[in-house]
């Protein structure tokens, strides 16, 4: 009996800090409700949307916010071009994914449902070895089921060079033929933080 009871003890102990840690993240980023998307230019005037299908982050109560984006998950269309983007491009063995960090203003945090606020954010991304500051144009709101939405009110431009990945798109148009693949990159998101 006094085994059982110490067992139940040490279940619930875990419990409580795994419960913990969860309330302590704050909100976690909702994968299935949650969009990424970029354009590349190919041939100079041919232009078509990718996304990455896989997003993991959390915002925190203090406003740190960071989102992680498998870049295994791209997804163009086109499986074959998939693979190519992996190996050539972003090299997932050796960089598995890309990370946004931020912290939200407080004012932010302090919404009420139903409220939202437009701003720029300075935001860091990290990709490849790389690690360079951006700028974040969003929209914010707050639900009211308590979820935070992010929304992108302009584009991102992402500079191939900026993260070493031209010499890899090089290798891409070389492959596919094509007389040029753009070097910059508009990207935009749509992301949901749930509790």
């Amino acid at each position: 009996m006094k085994h059982r009871m110490r067992i139940f003890n040490v279940m619930f102990c875990l419990l409580f800090i795994v419960s913990f840690n969860i309330q302590a993240a704050g909100w976690l980023l909702s994968n299935e409700q949650s969009a990424l998307s970029f354009i590349s230019t190919k041939n100079q005037h041919f232009s078509e949307i990718h996304q990455f299908s896989q997003l993991s982050g959390s915002l925190s109560e203090q406003g740190k916010l960071t989102i992680e984006i498998d870049l295994a998950s791209v997804e163009t269309g086109i499986d074959i071009r998939n693979t190519r983007m992996r190996e050539k491009l972003f090299m997932v063995e050796q960089f598995p994914s890309a990370t946004i960090s931020a912290m939200v203003p407080a004012t932010i945090m302090q919404l009420k449902a139903g409220e939202s606020l437009r701003l720029e954010l300075p935001a860091t991304l990290k990709l490849m070895s790389f690690e360079n500051t951006i700028t974040v144009s969003a929209q914010l709101s707050k639900t009211a089921s308590g979820e935070f939405i992010a929304t992108s009110t302009q584009a991102i431009l992402i500079s191939a060079n900026d993260y070493g990945l031209a010499a890899g798109l090089e290798v891409l148009q070389k492959i596919a033929g094509l007389s040029s693949i753009g070097l910059s990159v508009p990207a935009t998101f749509n992301v949901v933080f749930v509790k």
